[in-house]
C-alpha cells in the first residue's frame, strides 16, 4: 500500500505526468502486462436550451472486469463557441473518504481547465476493486453556454483526446493516448486500449429545440439509421433526447408517426427534397 501510495502521492508533488506515475514504465515497482483490456469512452451530442446554457455528460462505456484504478483524459473544445463554466464528477466510488483517511488533503478525482481544454485525472492506489471505477455509467457532467459564434443548426464539438503531461521543467506537451488501467497486487500494469466517441453541442434551427430535421442521433446528418431508430421508437422499442425527438418531427405536426419515416425516406432515396424535412 505504501509503494503504491508514493507512486500516487508523486504524482501530484512532482507533476511530473499522471501515467508515468501511476503506470512508471522503468524500476521494479511495476511491470507492463502482456494483456490490453479493452475501455470505451464517450460524450453526449446535446442541443442548447433556448437560454443558451447546456449540460452534456461523459460517460463510461466499457471497463475492464476488474475495473480502473486509474484513468486520464481530456475534453477539448472551440473556446470561442462554447463557455464551460462547470465539470462535476457524478461517479463516486467511494475512493476519496478511504483515501483520506490515510492521506488527508490527497485527491483522487481533479480538473484543470484552461486554453479549449479540460483535463480529468481520477486515481487510487487502493488495492480493493470495490474503489476503482467499475460501473459502465456516466462519469463527469460537463455544463457551460454557447456563444454568439455558434450559428444556428451548427455544432461545437466536445472531443476526447490525451491529456496534457507536465514535465519536472514545468512545460507540457500531449501525450500519446488516453491513461486507462489498473495495477494488480503482484505489480503488473494492465493499460487498456481505449476507444472514444466524441460529442457536440449544437444550436437549434427554431423554437421546438430541432438541430437538423431527420438527424436523431444528432451526428450533423439525415441517415438510413436514423429512419430505423426513428421507427423503432415509434413502435415502443427506444427512446429519444429532447433535441432527437425534435428533430424526428420531420412532419413538423407535433407528432411521431410512420409518415415520419416515410419522409426521411423520400429525402434519402432524393424522391423529395432535403427542403421538405421540417417544413411548416
Amino acid at each position: 500500500m505504501k509503494a503504491r501510495k508514493a507512486a500516487l502521492v508523486g504524482l501530484f508533488a512532482v507533476s511530473a505526468g499522471f501515467s508515468s506515475l501511476i503506470f512508471p514504465q522503468h524500476g521494479a515497482y511495476a511491470r507492463a502486462a502482456e494483456v490490453s483490456p479493452a475501455a470505451a469512452i464517450s460524450v453526449q451530442s446535446v442541443a442548447a436550451e433556448r437560454d443558451g446554457t447546456f449540460c452534456a455528460e461523459v460517460c463510461l462505456d466499457e471497463l475492464p472486469e476488474s475495473g480502473l484504478s486509474a484513468l486520464e483524459f481530456a475534453i477539448a473544445y472551440d473556446e470561442a463557441a462554447l463557455r464551460i463554466t462547470q465539470a462535476e464528477l457524478l461517479y463516486d466510488t467511494g475512493a476519496q473518504e478511504a483515501e483520506s483517511r490515510i492521506f488527508p488533503g490527497l485527491k483522487v478525482f481533479s480538473i484543470e481547465q484552461g486554453e479549449g481544454l479540460i483535463q480529468l485525472r481520477w486515481g487510487t492506489a487502493l488495492e480493493i476493486p470495490d474503489y476503482w471505477l467499475r460501473e459502465e455509467r456516466p462519469y463527469v457532467r460537463l455544463e457551460g453556454e454557447i456563444t454568439d459564434a455558434l450559428a444556428p443548426g451548427t455544432a461545437a464539438e466536445l472531443r476526447i483526446v490525451p491529456p496534457n503531461v507536465r514535465l519536472q521543467d514545468g512545460t507540457e506537451q500531449p501525450d500519446q493516448q488516453v491513461t486507462a488501467g489498473y495495477l494488480d497486487t503482484e505489480g503488473n500494469v494492465f493499460r487498456c486500449d481505449v476507444s472514444t466517441k466524441h460529442g457536440a453541442v449544437w444550436r437549434p434551427v427554431d423554437e421546438t429545440g430541432a438541430t437538423m430535421y431527420g438527424d436523431l442521433d444528432l451526428d450533423g446528418q439525415c441517415s438510413v439509421s436514423d429512419a430505423v431508430l426513428l421507427a423503432r421508437v415509434i413502435a415502443e422499442e427506444g427512446d429519444l433526447c429532447a433535441a432527437a425527438y425534435a428533430n424526428a418531427d420531420c412532419e413538423a405536426d407535433g407528432m411521431l408517426t410512420i409518415a415520419d419515416v416515410t419522409l426521411m425516406l423520400q429525402v434519402l432515396t432524393h424522391e423529395r427534397e432535403a427542403a421538405a424535412l421540417g417544413a411548416r
